[in-house]
């Protein structure tokens, strides 16, 4: 009897415990998401209740899929460990006490009762696995970031040039542009998009770059004062380029000028024997630029008071035609990349590639056939005839206003927005989406609103504005929203995706 009890109490658990991976799955899926992060990890449990604690299952399809990286794995064993911890405690007490007749019955009943407790709050689980992970975590990082630091000075001994791009927004493009610009006239190696933190750039450096690149591109993210600094120390730039500061994370930093701050440490780690570039069309670097007194290269299309500057001439579906002020000549180049923001990405990537003695006539050949970057304003011609151009990862007051004057050139079709609105901006949000539906009624005819909550503050603008010639719904998700194009659009009429939200979101 007593082999049979102690079966039943162990299929118990097994069955507990699989369910508990199942629901863990979820929630570890955010942290992954969120970066790890324990603060903001429950502080997104605070801020969705809905989706923390339910077993409804959202009907929604993921956006990115849980990815069983390494890290993701420690994660997993140390939750599964908690988990099984707890239930062990039920088997140990059926060894000591030995029960038997109803009180066996009494602790299997303990036992499913605490599992489905245990299941529902997986959330806490998955909390507590991060803190105990993170002295781990913290080691692991520790080792690869001095061997990614020990390899770069190691390259940089046999001639490696290391650009750092930096900034709220425009630093992928940026990379990009500057890598296509160069590629064939210098070998170089660009990190891959979003390895952009000091453990990211830490895996490419030990897994990827190697002594045939001559130049190492790398983009720098942060979230966080001192993370600019962290990653600097890291990878040691020769160029430092910071392309835009706003109200990017503004959450995490807590103040614009702790953005200022931060961004502006690559200028600290490049002003001795490097090259420092810089947007001043953006106030905030050109007003740190004066207090700092920096004598950096500049780039502009509002002014020819630069190093480089521009003037756009022409823009459509195709492409845009700029003046390019060089120091020593006028050029009209074109490219078929969209928005004033990105010929001021060019501009810097020009200022660089200038740096490696890239003649003029070089750069304008590889910038008329500049590849678009994904989901940052990139024009896809749709198979029904729509132009789609796609921002999807775009989620700041600047850029968006960018893509809406981008939507606005457009001489022909109804003008179309989808979007969700911007988030990460603090105080700011309501604000900034308030203004951002106020444009949105302006300059578009049709406004698609993804998310009754989150699109209040750019609801209202829309409202407030009063344009009866637009229309504007609001759907739950980005397929309640395609599925209205039939009904509303025609064949030449232009869509803008403006940012598209993670899954935690």
């Amino acid at each position: 009897m007593e082999i049979l009890e102690l079966i039943l109490l162990c299929l118990v658990g097994a069955l507990g415990l699989m369910l508990m991976y199942i629901r863990s799955n979820y929630f570890i899926h955010m942290a992954q998401q969120i970066g790890y992060i324990s603060k903001e990890y429950r502080e997104w449990i605070n801020n969705h209740p809905n989706r923390a604690f339910t077993f409804k299952k959202s009907k929604d399809e993921f956006k990115k899929p849980l990815v069983y990286t390494p890290r993701v794995k420690r994660l997993i064993f140390t939750q599964m460990l908690l988990n099984f911890l707890i239930i062990a405690l039920f088997v140990v007490f059926y060894f000591i006490r030995k029960p038997d007749g109803i009180t066996f019955y009494l602790l299997l009943l303990a036992l499913v009762f605490a599992e489905i407790v245990m299941i529902f709050y997986q959330n806490a689980i998955t909390y507590i696995a991060l803190n105990v992970n993170r002295p781990i975590e913290a080691l692991i990082h520790r080792k690869f970031y001095k061997q990614a630091q020990s390899k770069i000075k190691s390259l940089k001994k046999n001639g490696l040039t290391v650009v750092g791009i930096t900034g709220s927004y425009g630093k992928t493009s940026t990379k990009m542009i500057l890598y296509n610009i160069i590629k064939d006239y210098i070998p170089t190696y660009t990190s891959p998009e979003s390895f952009n933190t000091p453990m990211g750039l830490s895996k490419v450096i030990n897994n990827e770059l190697d002594e045939t690149a001559r130049v190492f591109i790398a983009e720098m993210g942060a979230r966080y004062v001192n993370e600019i600094e962290e990653l600097a120390k890291l990878v040691k730039p020769d160029i430092g380029v910071i392309t835009n500061i706003g109200p990017c994370h503004l959450e995490t930093f807590g103040s614009i000028e702790n953005i200022i701050k931060t961004k502006f440490e690559l200028a600290d780690a490049v002003k001795k024997n490097g090259y420092l570039i810089l947007n001043v069309d953006n106030e905030n670097i050109k007003n740190e630029m004066i207090k700092r007194n920096l004598n950096p290269g500049t780039v502009s299309v509002k002014s020819e008071d630069a190093t480089i500057s521009a003037k756009i001439l022409s823009a459509d579906e195709n492409g845009t035609s700029f003046e390019v002020h060089f120091p020593e000549e006028v050029r009209v180049l074109k490219t078929p990349l969209l928005g004033e923001h990105n010929i001021i990405n060019i501009l810097m990537a020009i200022l660089v590639a200038r740096r490696f003695n890239i003649s003029n006539d070089q750069i304008e050949a590889a910038v008329s056939k500049l590849p678009q970057v994904e989901h940052r304003l990139n024009v896809i011609k749709n198979p029904a005839g729509l132009i789609v151009i796609d921002d999807a990862f775009n989620s700041n007051p600047d850029g968006a206003r960018a893509a809406l004057n981008v939507l606005n050139s457009f001489k022909s079709g109804k003008k179309v927005i989808v979007t969700p609105g911007m988030v990460e901006l603090g105080d700011m949000m309501y604000d900034e989406n308030y203004k951002l539906g106020q444009e949105i009624a302006r300059m578009t005819d049709i406004s698609i609103l993804v998310g009754a909550e989150i699109t209040k503050p750019i609801q209202d603008g829309v409202r407030d504005e009063n344009i009866e010639t637009h229309k504007s719904f609001v759907v739950n998700s980005l397929k309640e929203a395609t599925a209205l194009f039939p009904n509303l659009l025609a064949p030449g009429d232009v869509v803008l995706f403006e940012n598209d939200l993670t899954d935690i979101y």
